[in-house]
């Protein structure tokens, strides 16, 4: 099995899990409305940076939402994102990988611990960047480094180097700038959604 194959299997397994995952927490229509709002904001903040290359909030707000929501609904924010962007970008054999990229952060996004400060979460969105970069990364080096040898994957990771560290530090950025005003946004948003009203 080659290893285009064998990575494609796998991308669809991962995605297939994650919205089996989300759809089995039947979330409510508040829920599934924020969840679509915060994909569309991911999606529209990715291209309307994309003048500034690497440097994009859609990472960010991924991860805030596995933070304040969960880790289903920031896996869903995470792929919808990236499908939905796509549509102004083009479609093609990295979208499964964003997808899954993005995904991962949302639900990474759910295991950091409460009651982060600015700079903790700062430090979490840069570091997400990253791994991000990583995913795409290994796109690269599976699809299209012909005999997949470690020198190639090095090569991989040291030309994508400076894109990735942009993408860290405009990360980084936007969480001092906005992220712990998204993070109250969203869990009084949360909050709401667990109200009982008796009559």
């Amino acid at each position: 099995m080659s290893w285009i194959l064998a990575s494609t299997l796998l991308l669809g397994a991962a995605l297939t899990a994650g919205f089996v995952w989300y759809e089995r927490a039947q979330p409510s229509t508040r829920m599934l409305a924020l969840v679509a709002t915060l994909a569309a904001l991911a999606a529209l903040g990715r291209v309307a940076f994309a003048p500034v290359p690497s440097v994009k909030p859609t990472t960010d707000i991924v991860l805030i939402a596995g933070y304040a929501l969960g880790g289903a609904p920031g896996f869903m924010v995470g792929a919808i994102s990236a499908l939905a962007s796509n549509l102004f970008f083009g479609q093609g054999p990295w979208t499964p990988w964003q997808m899954a990229g993005w995904g991962l952060i949302g639900v990474l996004g759910a295991t950091l611990p409460r009651n982060l400060g600015r700079v903790q979460l700062a430090i979490a969105c840069g570091a997400a960047g990253l791994l991000f970069g990583a995913v795409m990364n290994l796109h690269q080096w599976i699809n299209y480094s012909g005999d997949h040898t470690l020198p190639k994957l090095a090569a991989t990771f040291g030309t994508a180097l400076p894109f990735d560290i942009a993408h860290a530090a405009g990360n980084v950025v936007f969480a001092l700038a906005f992220g712990p005003a998204l993070i109250n946004a969203l869990t009084r948003f949360r909050t709401r959604f667990n109200v009982v009203w008796i009559k």
